[in-house]
């Protein structure tokens, strides 16, 4: 009787044979499969999660694949049972009765899911459980369709036993999950269940895998049904194991022992493209030395100017916490569409080039943003597919390669692995399981949301290190997100990089508390701390130790490593110092046009960077009726071609040369842009003029101008860096700001960094890189008042009109903005804080 439950509705084949597929034979599928993946796929990391509330590497496994074989146990009911006609007429014939009022629509009442959460319940109570311990694993069961049922919904279960089914139907389920259970051997497994209380860590990684196992199990492709009403007469292994092979699925990246133990400039030369000569400058060779000193995974976070090679050393630290502490790929997060895109050019020769102790060939990759198809690199990588004789092997071997993706080592090419856009990782919900990642932060940022199938984010997360740059572009909105993600990134014991070359000190401790937080949460009972009001040992997270504070520092570029509750600093020389020349450009286009006309009357290039699109709009249409086709306008609301058109153009103009004859045609070129030239793009300019911004913002902009040694190819009047501030008169005051600037911006803090801004106008007229870097981002976002020692301006001390220190800076810049919802709708265009 209970073999004729059904899982898969029949399907009209050829020749109008009906198919089905047997409900016992889709939960074997999904506990098989999830084996595998346990085995082959999931990693260290995720299992180390579960293994620790387990406490026996085995028993998690199989707790793993018991959650897998129950989860479908609710579609033996009457609500889910009789929505298809043909099945419930099958079904009564072999003994299952319907009540005279049950209907179709009863299946929207009780989702099956939730039914199954129920009786998974009440069956690990029969087996000795605790409500508590019942109720963490039955929650896997009941959010595997991505969201875990809400407790009106249990009790609407509770409240409907007619519907799900009682006297027959509950024999009928007793000895499917009986047969299921001898099956696949999983009887101890649920007696230990009961034993233990799942933390919520384990409950979202697992039910991460069960909602993977049940998609693979649920693909006809790989487990087919078969003819009505025949079982299913292949044994659950083998019909596993095809499936499994079909799949294809890649094999875990493990990297080698030469990231722990190699000379970092060697590193350096065979891991990226055209790097045969380069040499590991101090900043790198600190990084890779804090990284392999931490004692456990944590938070490294390295600041250091821009055009230092700062994503080389992340990719090298990544490559290093891959191999100590067990991931198998990367996340690299940044803040808008265009660095994604330029990111992934530079991450995709890495992840081709880096070794693997089993020498795999082919690896998995994804750029995710809501432009990705349009990016062309990208869109060429071989998806692979399913063949009869093994993965991919129909793809040719050099499809989607580059040869200058190919590193050096010694002065010999090595044979590279394809990077591969997998087929079953393309899509939308599951692009997060690639083993490398490119995108935009959001993608990060939402493992915080309690959001449908936001468990397949951190499934994805907890198997990888995380790289995030350009960390200061937070502003509230995203501060509260990214504080949250690194919460979990802790909890799940993912190491974590990030990057700045201006970053706050209040926001480097704010991430700081956050992962520790998100540690000691994972961390066993304290038996010497107590609850005060239960008498019960708390864990170790929630006593009052307190959090660890990054120490404050004028050091730069400089290290902040957190490892095991503890924080640690590592400074490296400073390098080459570089002046950039500053000055006030008084507001107006016509003093634009002809500072432009005169600075490039001998060729060269300029950027013109504004706060605002409408205020990029007018400026270029400016421009334009003066200097005609020499102006170029970029910002993120261009159609998704047009932008990439956009992005791919910035990046061959005003990159690297490369040998690339077209990076040096650029006389007389304009650009006016918005944030989007702000951070991440390896690209150069001769002359600069920006709004005013946050000093660290400025900064960020001036990363972009003379970021590459072009010699003799700059202009005799360009060869010094300048950089002209507008949207903003120091004599006028506060009533001469942009309004425009103030409403991205906050006034409070662009008249605090105006006012240090004109002071180093009037008392150097140019900045020192990288040394000014930590103080002025210090004295902007600090606690001194504008009219510190050394702050201030020719004005008596501070710019006229400025406002005492009566406010809170780091708020007024970190202030969360009147428009969220269209961040939430398009959060690409909002991440580098463009209006």
């Amino acid at each position: 009787m209970w073999r004729q439950a059904w899982a898969k509705a029949p399907k009209v084949e050829l020749g109008e044979q009906q198919q089905w597929l047997p409900l016992l034979t889709h939960l074997t599928d999904t506990g098989r499969t999830i084996g595998l993946l346990w085995d082959e796929w999931a990693g260290p990391g995720p299992r180390a999660v579960v293994e620790r509330d387990v406490g026996d590497q085995t028993l998690a496994r199989q707790i793993a694949v018991l959650a897998a074989a129950l989860h479908d146990i609710g579609k033996l009911s009457r609500a889910f049972a009789g929505q298809v006609p043909r099945m419930r007429e099958h079904m009564e014939a072999h003994g299952f009765r319907w009540h005279d009022a049950a209907d179709v629509t009863d299946s929207r009442r009780l989702p099956h899911s939730v039914v199954g959460h129920v009786l998974v319940r009440d069956l690990l109570r029969g087996y000795g459980a605790s409500r508590r311990s019942a109720d963490a694993f039955a929650v896997i069961i009941g959010g595997h369709h991505g969201v875990p049922p809400t407790q009106q919904l249990l009790n609407d279960v509770m409240d409907s036993r007619w519907l799900v089914g009682v006297g027959h139907w509950e024999e009928a389920r007793t000895s499917l999950i009986q047969h299921v259970l001898t099956d696949l051997d999983l009887h101890e497994a649920t007696s230990a269940v009961g034993q233990i209380v799942l933390s919520d860590a384990s409950q979202m990684l697992l039910t991460g895998l069960v909602i993977t196992a049940d998609w693979i199990a649920s693909n006809d492709r790989q487990f087919p049904l078969v003819p009505m009403p025949e079982q299913v007469a292949e044994s659950s292994q083998s019909r596993a194991d095809r499936a499994w092979q079909r799949l294809s699925l890649l094999p875990l990246w493990q990297p080698t022992d030469e990231a722990l133990r190699e000379e970092p400039t060697r590193l350096l030369r065979s891991r990226f493209v055209n790097a045969e000569h380069y040499q590991a400058n101090a900043m790198q060779r600190r990084a890779v030395t804090a990284a392999r000193e931490m004692p456990g995974p944590g938070l490294l976070i390295i600041e250091a100017l821009m055009g230092t090679g700062k994503t080389e050393a992340s990719l090298l630290v990544a490559e290093v916490f891959a191999r100590r502490f067990g991931r198998s790929g990367v996340f690299y997060g940044l803040p808008t569409r265009a660095t994604t895109d330029a990111m992934f050019d530079r991450v995709l020769p890495w992840w081709r080039g880096v070794p693997d102790e089993k020498h795999t060939t082919v690896r998995s990759v994804q750029l995710r943003h809501s432009g990705a198809p349009l990016n062309e690199r990208f869109s060429s990588l071989p998806r692979g597919g399913t063949n009869k004789t093994g993965p991919f092997s129909g793809v040719p071997a050099e499809v989607g390669r580059d040869e200058r993706d190919v590193p050096l080592w010694a002065g010999r090419r090595h044979v590279t692995a394809e990077a591969v856009a997998h087929h079953w990782t393309s899509g939308r919900k599951k692009a997060a399981l690639a083993d490398t990642v490119v995108a935009t932060i959001d993608h990060e940022l939402l493992s915080a949301l309690a959001s449908r199938h936001v468990v397949l984010r951190h499934l994805g997360l907890a198997r990888q290190v995380v790289v995030l740059d350009e960390v200061h572009a937070a502003d509230a909105w995203m501060m509260v997100y990214l504080e949250r993600a690194l919460e979990w990134l802790g909890r799940y014991g993912a190491p974590v990089v990030a990057l700045s070359a201006t970053l706050p000190p209040g926001q480097r401790t704010a991430m700081i508390q956050a992962y520790e937080r998100g540690r000691r949460a994972g961390l066993p009972p304290n038996p010497e701390a107590l609850d005060p009001d239960l008498d019960l040992p708390v864990r170790s997270g929630h006593t009052k130790v307190p959090l660890p504070v990054a120490p404050a520092t004028t050091d730069y570029p400089v290290m902040t490593c957190l490892s095991e509750g503890f924080v640690t600093q590592q400074a490296a020389p400073a390098g080459v110092q570089r002046r950039v020349s500053l000055a006030w450009l008084r507001h107006g286009t016509e003093h634009l046009a002809d500072l432009l006309g005169a600075e490039l009357s001998e060729g060269g290039c300029a950027v013109v960077v504004c706060n605002t699109v409408n205020r990029a709009r007018a400026r270029y249409e400016a421009l334009r009726e003066r200097f005609g086709s020499r102006v170029h306008l970029a910002h993120s609301r261009f159609i998704a071609a047009d932008r990439a058109r956009n992005d791919e153009w910035l990046r061959t103009a005003f990159g690297p040369t490369d040998g690339n004859p077209e990076a040096n045609s650029r006389d007389g070129r304009i650009v006016v842009a918005t944030q989007v030239v702000e951070q991440s793009l390896d690209i150069d300019f001769d002359l600069m003029v920006t709004d005013l911004a946050p000093v660290d913002l400025v900064l960020q902009r001036i990363g972009r101008l003379h970021r590459h040694e072009r010699g003799d190819a700059r202009p005799p009047r360009l060869r010094h860096p300048r950089c002209f501030v507008t949207g903003f008169d120091p004599e006028a005051g506060p009533e001469s700001l942009d309004g425009g600037s103030a409403r991205v911006y906050g006034t409070h803090l662009l008249l605090r960094s105006a006012a240090l801004i004109d002071h180093v106008m009037h008392t150097r007229g140019a900045i020192t890189l990288p040394q000014d870097v930590p103080e002025l981002v210090r004295r902007c976002y600090g606690e001194e008042g504008s009219r510190s020692p050394g702050v201030g301006t020719s004005h008596g001390g501070r710019c006229r009109g400025a406002p005492q220190h009566d406010r809170n800076p780091v708020a007024q810049r970190k202030r969360i903005p009147a428009s969220v919802t269209r961040r939430e709708k398009d959060p690409d265009r909002h991440a580098g804080g463009e209006r």
